[in-house]
């Protein structure tokens, strides 16, 4: 899919192009459905009928065959000026290279599928859209890596080519140090502890959408390693720090979940109020049990793309989770730098060897 070339990024796409690459003859309706996993065939074919999607640059019927070297346009839904979030993103740390801002659950980091707006990308579009327009530079915020919709916390952005190229060499050699928050069901066995599993991706066909959730394959998945440590315990819940080695989908909820203790909230890796409730574990009276997975991007640290010297940022969490902390008598400003610890020592564990 291509989207408008040198369209405003901070306005959502008004429409997405698709070139037909495959050599056999198909129906056009059925040929989009199979790219708009979003959309059903009857939606795809009303777009048709309303003329919302050209065949090389004219309307077409539902039924007629789309070629090789074809370009089908689609025309997307957009909301009015007043649909777009006006808040900000809190910047936690900012100057001429980098940008780290806190991402709110909920938020994609950029458009997929059906999102079209209200992305941390688009957002940050918007931020800086005036202030391009009063100067020659132009600020373009580029990912460095990417968080789940449901992560709360600390995101790196680029706002140079080079500083993103920069960067992108580091996460490659292993030089950028993570560490999330996660709040997870049961207690596991040792207060120090690894998951060394590999991970693949696949389509969750039990889903009402089919939606792409990784999963653990020691034989056709991606070699991952996670280290964790016991922050906090009761009640039958653990508050741990998540310190990811390797940079893989979903890989923390994965691996907690291997391990036999999923996070709070992570419905797509088994965990529910009623598996909570099986094991003994509670929560407190006065917090609800969470409508997301419990996981904040709390610690990052990296060389400074053009100084070369370590740079740490923290992003305290908030929301959903800060109270849920307090009760556990979490202090995240008292948990150590990344930089004085490399390593977080421990007991290898292999799937299910986790946990009471």
């Amino acid at each position: 899919m291509e989207l408008t070339p040198g369209r405003d990024l901070s306005r959502p796409p008004q429409s997405a192009r698709f070139r037909v690459r495959q050599k056999q003859r198909n129906r056009l309706d059925l040929w989009l459905q199979a790219r708009l996993g979003w959309s059903s065939r009857s939606k795809i074919q009303k777009l048709i009928s309303l003329g919302r999607v050209l065949l090389n640059g004219s309307t077409a019927r539902p039924s007629t065959r789309v070629h090789r070297n074809d370009e089908v346009e689609v025309m997307l839904e957009t909301g009015s000026e007043t649909d777009l979030p006006s808040d900000r993103l809190p910047v936690l740390q900012e100057d001429p290279w980098i940008l780290v801002v806190d991402k709110p659950s909920g938020m994609l980091v950029h458009p997929v599928g059906k999102t079209h707006s209200g992305t941390v990308i688009d957002a940050l579009h918007r931020q800086w859209r005036a202030p391009n327009e009063r100067s020659a530079r132009q600020v373009i915020p580029r990912l460095c890596h990417r968080l789940d919709r449901e992560t709360s916390g600390l995101l790196l952005l680029t706002k140079t080519v080079e500083a993103r190229r920069q960067l992108q060499e580091f996460f490659e050699k292993d030089l950028v140090q993570k560490a999330y928050l996660a709040v997870v069901e049961g207690v596991p066995e040792f207060e120090s502890f690894e998951i060394d599993a590999g991970i693949s991706a696949h389509i969750d066909r039990s889903r009402h959408r089919d939606h792409r959730l990784a999963r653990a394959d020691d034989v056709a998945g991606k070699p991952s390693l996670t280290r964790f440590q016991i922050l906090a315990v009761g009640d039958g819940i653990s508050v741990l720090l998540c310190k990811p080695i390797t940079g893989r989908q979903n890989q923390i909820r994965v691996h907690l979940q291997v391990a036999g203790h999923p996070i709070l909230g992570d419905q797509g890796y088994g965990q529910t109020q009623q598996s909570l409730h099986d094991r003994g574990g509670r929560l407190p009276e006065q917090i609800p049990y969470p409508e997301r997975a419990l996981l904040h991007s709390f610690q990052l640290r990296f060389p400074h793309p053009v100084w070369k010297l370590p740079t740490e940022v923290r992003c305290l969490p908030a929301g959903d989770l800060a109270p849920l902390l307090a009760d556990l008598a979490v202090d995240p400003t008292r948990i150590p730098p990344l930089g004085a610890d490399r390593q977080v020592g421990g007991t290898a564990c292999q799937a299910g060897s986790v946990g009471p």
